[in-house]
C-alpha cells in the first residue's frame, strides 16, 4: 500500500518532468512574498494558523497548488449540493478538497487565477482531480488528468483557454478555418462552375501547384479569351511547367502524365473559363484568389502542424457532395491520429517510410514533419550536413502507393507543397508492386536507403466482401506491408475492430501467418468517434517485422477510447483540453511500460485464435471499495425481497429442491 511520502515523491517526479525540479513545499518560506503571505490564516484544519500545501508552483500567469493523499479513495468528497466539500474535515482528509481550499485563499488574496490539483493513490493506481478557481468565483471542476503536462509553462495558457473557457484548441481553430474555406469553395464550384465532385480537389491541387511555380499568376488570370489562351490554359501550363521543372524533380514521366491527365479538364471547362457576371471575373480566378489568400501558406509551410489540408479539402468536398465517401473504402485519417501513429513507432530521420495505401498523403506528411524535426535536432548546428540530410529525406526516404487517380493527384500535390517534390509517390496496386518499383537503381542513393524501416497505413475498409475479394481484407494489407519491411522494422496500422477478430477462415489463416513471421506488439482500441460521421470503430495495431511472435511475449492491449477528443455540435471532433495529457500517458504506458489499471492496459500472451483487442483480455483487478461492496449486497437483498414479494421465491429457493431435502430427512 502506498504511503503519503511515496505519493509526495511521485508528484515531485511529475513536477520535475514539466520543468519544476524545486516546487515550493509546505510552509512555502522560499516562495515569493505574496504567496507566503496568502497562506497566513489559511490552515485547512480550520484554525488560524498558516496553511501548508504540499506543493505550489507559478506557471505562466497562473498559480498551481497540489495536495496528495496515499489512498485512491481519498481523492475528493462532495457536499449535499454536489460541490467540492470545503468543511475542515473534508479539506484535511481529501486531496482535491484541500487543494481547492488553498486555491481559494490564493485567488482571494493575490487576485490571480489558480488551478487546484488533488492526487490520490500510488504511481500504479492513482486519481488526479483538477479544479479551477478564479477570484470572486466558485471553483470549477474540470476533467480528470493523468499527468501534469497541461501545467507546463508552454501549455498552461492553451489548457486554460480550452478546458476552462471552452474555446477551440489552436490546431482545431486552424482546421476550422480551412474547412470554412472548403465550404466556400464548394459553394462557388457548384454555383459558378457546376463542377463534378471528383474534380473539386483536383482543381485545388492544380491551382496550388501553379501558384507555387508562379506566385504572380493571379495577375494573368484576366478572363480575356481573344487570343485563345484562357485562364484554364494559364493555370494548367503553370502546373505543367512546375511538374516538369528541375525544381520539382518529380520522377518518372508516367507520374507527371497521370497528374496532367487529371488536370486537363481545367483547360476546356466552359464555366470555369467564362467571365461570370456576378463575380466580374472568371470562377477560376475567383477560386485562385481564395486559395492564394487563405490556404497557400498553411498548406506549403512545413512549420505548420501535421494537419492534412488537401486531404481535408477532399473529405469536405465529398461530404458536401452528399456522398459518404466510403463506397471504395476511403476513410481519411485525422491528423492527430497520423501524428500519434508516427510517434508510436518512433519515426526518425534515419527511417525509410512507406504508406502502401497513401490516399492524400497524410501519413507521409506526418512522417516527414517528424523526420525533419529529428534531423534539425541532430544536425542543426551544422547547416551543410543538415541540408544534405533534409535532401536525402525528401528524395529517398518517403514512399507512397495509391491506386486511385484522384487521390494520387491530391497526395502527390500534398507532398510537393510540403517541401517534398521528389517524393516517391506511385500510382499502383500495392499487391502488384515489387521491390524494384520501390528502389530502382540509383547510384546517388546510399545503400542504407534500399529498404523500408517503418510503415504507416490506413488500408481501405470493407473491401473483403466475398471469396473473390478475400485478398483485399485489412489483414491482407498488413501482412503484405510487413513482408516489405526490413527485419525489426515497425508497422502501425489503423483498421476496424473487426479486423482484429478474424471472423473468416482466410483472416484466421492470415493472423496465424503474421504471428509465424512477425510480432504483434500492441493494439489500441480508439475513440469510437475517431472517424466521426463514418461510424467505423477502429484500433491501432503495432507490429515488429521479421521476428516470429514469441509464445511468452506479453502483448500490450490498451483501451484508449478516452483520448481527450470529443464531438462538439456543429464543429466535429475536437480536443477537450486533455488530449496532450492523455497522449503523454498513453506513450508512457506503451513505450516505457508504465503500469496502470487493467481498465486501461492489459499485457498478455496472445495467440492467433484470440481476438486482438483490449476487451477480449480485460479483467477488473482492483479490489472493490467498501462502498461498492455495500451497494452490491444492498442490491442483492433488494432483489431477493422483491422476488419473494411477487410470489417468485422459487427462483431463489426452488420448491423441488426443498421437497427433495425434506424427503431425505424423512428417510
Amino acid at each position: 500500500m502506498s504511503n503519503e511520502r511515496s505519493t509526495d515523491q511521485f508528484v515531485r517526479d511529475m513536477l520535475r518532468e514539466i520543468g519544476f525540479p524545486r516546487p515550493w513545499e509546505q510552509s512555502c518560506s522560499d516562495a515569493p512574498a505574496y504567496i507566503y503571505a496568502a497562506l497566513e490564516g489559511a490552515s485547512k484544519s480550520g484554525g488560524s494558523g498558516r496553511g501548508k500545501p504540499e506543493f505550489v508552483i507559478e506557471s505562466g500567469d497562473f498559480i498551481v497548488v497540489l495536495e496528495d493523499k496515499p489512498r485512491f479513495e481519498e481523492s475528493v468528497a462532495f457536499d449535499e449540493a454536489g460541490n467540492v466539500d470545503l468543511a475542515p474535515m473534508a479539506r484535511v482528509k481529501f486531496a482535491l478538497n484541500g487543494a481547492v481550499h488553498y486555491a481559494k485563499a490564493f485567488a482571494g488574496k493575490t487576485d490571480k487565477q489558480v488551478f487546484a490539483i488533488g492526487v490520490a493513490g500510488s504511481e500504479s493506481h492513482y486519481s488526479m482531480k483538477v479544479a479551477f478557481v478564479a477570484p470572486r468565483a466558485e471553483p470549477k471542476l474540470l476533467e480528470d488528468l493523468e499527468t501534469l503536462t497541461n501545467f507546463a509553462p508552454e501549455n498552461i495558457d492553451e489548457y486554460h483557454r480550452v478546458a476552462v473557457l471552452g474555446q477551440l484548441p489552436r490546431e482545431e481553430r486552424e482546421v476550422r478555418e480551412v474547412r470554412k474555406v472548403a465550404g466556400v469553395l464548394h459553394e462557388g464550384m457548384r454555383n459558378y462552375a457546376s463542377l463534378e465532385n471528383e474534380n473539386k480537389a483536383t482543381l485545388v491541387s492544380a491551382i496550388l501547384l501553379a501558384l507555387k511555380y508562379r506566385p504572380e499568376l493571379l495577375d494573368d488570370l484576366t478572363g480575356d479569351q481573344r487570343n485563345g489562351y484562357r485562364d484554364g490554359d494559364k493555370v494548367y501550363t503553370a502546373a505543367k511547367e512546375f511538374l516538369e521543372s528541375p525544381e520539382a524533380d518529380l520522377g518518372p514521366k508516367q507520374k507527371i502524365g497521370i497528374m496532367l491527365d487529371r488536370f486537363s479538364f481545367i483547360r476546356r471547362h466552359v464555366l470555369l473559363n467564362a467571365r461570370n457576371k456576378d463575380l466580374g471575373k472568371t470562377p477560376l480566378r475567383h477560386f485562385t484568389e481564395i486559395l492564394d489568400h487563405e490556404v497557400f501558406e498553411v498548406v506549403s509551410d512545413p512549420s505548420y502542424t501535421a494537419f492534412d489540408v488537401l486531404g481535408n479539402f477532399y473529405g469536405e468536398f465529398v461530404k458536401y457532395g452528399g456522398s459518404d465517401g466510403n463506397s471504395l473504402g476511403i476513410v481519411l485519417t485525422p491528423h492527430h491520429i497520423t501524428d500519434l501513429m508516427a510517434e508510436l513507432i518512433d519515426v526518425n530521420s534515419d527511417d525509410v517510410v512507406l504508406d502502401p495505401t497513401a490516399g492524400s498523403g497524410a501519413f507521409l506528411v506526418a512522417a516527414m514533419r517528424r523526420m525533419f524535426t529529428d534531423a534539425m535536432t541532430r544536425y542543426g548546428s551544422d547547416s551543410g550536413t543538415l541540408d544534405e540530410r533534409l535532401d536525402e529525406i525528401k528524395r529517398f526516404q518517403l514512399h507512397g502507393v495509391e491506386l486511385q487517380d484522384k487521390l494520387f493527384a491530391v497526395g502527390t500535390t500534398n507532398m510537393i507543397l510540403r517541401g517534398d517534390g521528389k517524393a516517391n509517390f506511385q500510382r499502383h496496386n500495392f499487391f502488384d508492386v515489387t521491390r524494384d518499383d520501390f528502389f530502382p537503381y540509383n547510384p546517388e542513393r546510399p545503400g542504407r536507403l534500399e529498404r523500408f524501416t517503418k510503415v504507416l497505413m490506413n488500408p481501405p475498409y470493407s473491401q473483403s466482401k466475398d471469396k473473390t475479394t478475400r485478398h483485399l481484407s485489412e489483414l491482407s494489407f498488413i501482412e503484405r506491408a510487413l513482408s516489405q519491411l526490413d527485419v525489426r522494422g515497425r508497422l502501425a496500422a489503423i483498421v476496424p475492430q473487426s479486423a482484429m477478430v478474424g471472423k473468416t477462415k482466410e483472416d484466421k489463416a492470415l493472423k496465424a501467418k503474421i504471428m509465424k513471421h512477425h510480432t504483434l506488439d500492441a493494439v489500441l482500441t480508439m475513440n469510437p468517434d475517431t472517424f466521426h460521421g463514418v461510424g467505423t470503430h477502429v484500433v491501432v495495431a503495432l507490429f515488429t517485422a521479421g521476428v516470429p511472435h514469441p509464445a511468452s511475449k506479453k502483448t500490450t492491449f490498451i483501451d484508449f477510447k478516452d483520448d481527450g477528443y470529443k464531438v462538439r455540435q456543429h464543429v466535429g471532433l475536437v480536443d477537450d483540453g486533455r488530449a496532450a495529457d492523455r497522449r503523454k500517458h498513453l506513450l508512457e504506458v506503451v513505450k516505457d511500460g508504465v503500469p496502470d489499471d487493467t481498465a486501461f492496459v492489459v499485457r498478455s500472451e496472445v495467440s492467433a485464435t484470440d481476438e486482438w483487442q483490449h476487451s477480449y483480455f480485460y479483467f477488473n483487478d482492483q479490489p472493490p471499495s467498501y462502498e461498492d461492496f455495500y451497494a452490491t449486497v444492498a442490491d442483492y437483498v433488494t432483489w431477493q425481497v422483491d422476488t419473494h414479494t411477487h410470489g417468485r421465491g422459487d427462483l431463489i429457493t426452488p420448491v423441488a429442491a426443498e421437497a427433495e431435502v425434506e424427503e431425505g430427512v424423512d428417510a
